[in-house]
């Protein structure tokens, strides 16, 4: 086993941390088991997954293929911007008309400030503000990792990346911008999906010692949730001791883990519903935080319950159907404007 598998079984991954993040987005979901809602509740560590399997992907790229800034964010943002229009521009307007938010947030939300402009009440979900700001960080970083990678101290430079995360974390809390964690609690996880990246593009195997590294990384992420469980450890160290911070620990070796499961077993039409999953996302993932988080208004027409259970079956079902489709939809177009653009630089002058 090597850690290309985690990039042979990327859109798995990729539907497994889909599905986390909506059952995280289900509120109000009583699964009917202590541990179960205490699964669902954990579901932003979904999120984690994206931003480690993200990462990753864009270092694989841009050790493979020599990239210049400009043309590297052209293609990121050409990715995820037209589907993201697609989705934020009518929900942006439908709760200026329906609920009154200002029309400056058609602008924040357009130019993805949103994010960063505290007094956006139509503010759109952070994610593409931070996958963007993801996006920029990455050929830098990288290209200072792989510097270290040539005198041996690539773990020591990651390891200064995530505890330098951490700490601005920290200073976040304490200064009152706890508004900004949702993208800079990623900041470790960001840097664990580079040097995986780093060592896909080595074809490094995950030998013995590298399978204890990550076992000792997931013993910490255990100590670290027992202390931040712990009753009062915030006021008697005078830190915030957050849970979002154990899926820096657990975030590897749990898609290590998932992709052992995925090689070993007969999962095969799982595996195909979570690539299916996988593959449109980006998509899905949009649709859920903006149209189907709208569960209040969705419930005025349907509703199945107290515990909502087949509600949220039935919205799971419709929210990835429609997800598949806008996919295809802006893909269809990319491809249209495409060939127009080559017609077009084919003709003669």
């Amino acid at each position: 086993m090597d850690y290309r598998v985690l990039s042979r079984y990327r859109s798995e991954l990729m539907g497994v941390a889909m599905l986390w993040v909506m059952l995280f987005h289900s509120y109000d979901l009583d699964l009917g088991s202590a541990l179960l809602n205490r699964v669902r509740g954990a579901g932003f560590g979904g999120v984690d997954i994206f931003i480690f399997l993200s990462s990753m992907g864009l270092a694989m790229s841009l050790i493979r293929h020599r990239q210049d800034y400009t043309g590297y964010l052209a293609r990121r943002a050409g990715r995820i911007l037209p589907a993201y229009y697609v989705v934020m521009i009518p929900y942006t307007l439908l709760l200026i008309l329906w609920q009154g938010v200002p029309w400056s947030d058609l602008f924040w939300n357009s130019s993805l400030l949103y994010y960063w402009v505290a007094r956006c009440p139509g503010a759109f979900n952070w994610y593409i503000s931070g996958a963007m700001f993801f996006y920029l960080l990455t050929p830098p970083v990288l290209a200072w990792l792989r510097r270290q990678q040539r005198r041996g101290r690539l773990l020591l430079a990651v390891g200064a990346g995530v505890v330098g995360g951490l700490a601005l974390c920290q200073l976040l809390v304490q200064e009152w911008y706890g508004e900004y964690l949702d993208i800079f609690y990623r900041i470790p996880i960001f840097f664990l999906g580079l040097l995986v990246g780093i060592y896909v593009t080595e074809d490094r195997r995950l030998g013995w010692k590298d399978a204890l590294l990550w076992l000792a990384w997931a013993v910490v992420g255990v100590g670290y949730y027992l202390l931040a469980s712990y009753p009062g450890i915030g006021e008697l160290t005078r830190l915030s001791i957050p849970l979002a911070h154990l899926f820096v620990f657990s975030t590897v070796p749990m898609c290590l883990v998932l992709c052992l499961l995925f090689q070993r077993l007969p999962l095969g039409w799982l595996r195909r519903f979570l690539r299916l999953v996988g593959e449109n996302s980006l998509e899905i993932y949009l649709l859920n935080v903006s149209v189907f988080s709208q569960v209040g208004a969705i419930r005025q027409v349907v509703s199945f319950g107290p515990s909502n259970r087949l509600y949220y079956l039935l919205s799971y079902g419709a929210n990835i159907a429609l997800g598949v489709l806008l996919h295809r939809g802006v893909e269809g177009l990319r491809r249209a404007w495409r060939r127009r653009r080559g017609n077009s630089a084919g003709e003669p002058a």
